[in-house]
């Protein structure tokens, strides 16, 4: 099965889950990565701009990291979902995201019990939205 291959996704994503859930890497890092890669053949010498965006990804129960009744994008309402902050640079027809970081609601900063169980460092604290965009700024 190849790693591109549109009709065994599913089964490429579980067993590609592990790997990319539990190992220790770092976001940052592949971002650096693949901006390294992408950025020379951009064209950045005919402008572009920045995009900052969130992006909600809808989820069912309360287990899953972040999941609260916040608006989702996608359905236009409030509704149950994880949501991103992230920035993205866009030029002509070409958009590389450049820092994406999860939301974390506060009803989720402020539970110890969540948090250990779904391995939230120590280090992070409630931010808003528009705080974390900032800080990626």
């Amino acid at each position: 099965m190849a790693p591109t291959d549109p009709w065994h996704g599913s089964a490429k994503h579980q067993s590609l889950h592990p790997t990319v859930a539990k190992s220790d890497w770092s976001d940052e890092g592949v971002l650096e990565g693949v901006r390294g890669w992408v950025q020379p053949v951009l064209g950045l010498e005919k402008g572009g701009c920045l995009i900052v965006d969130d992006t909600a990804y809808p989820k069912n129960g309360r287990h899953s990291l972040g999941v609260t009744r916040q608006y989702c994008g996608q359905w236009g309402k409030q509704d149950n979902c994880q949501v991103m902050a992230s920035l993205s640079l866009v030029f002509w027809e070409s958009r590389l995201p450049i820092a994406l970081r999860l939301y974390l609601p506060k009803e989720w900063a402020t539970d110890q019990v969540r948090r250990q169980k779904t391995g939230v460092p120590e280090d992070i604290r409630f931010a808003t939205k528009p705080d974390i965009t900032l800080a990626q700024i």
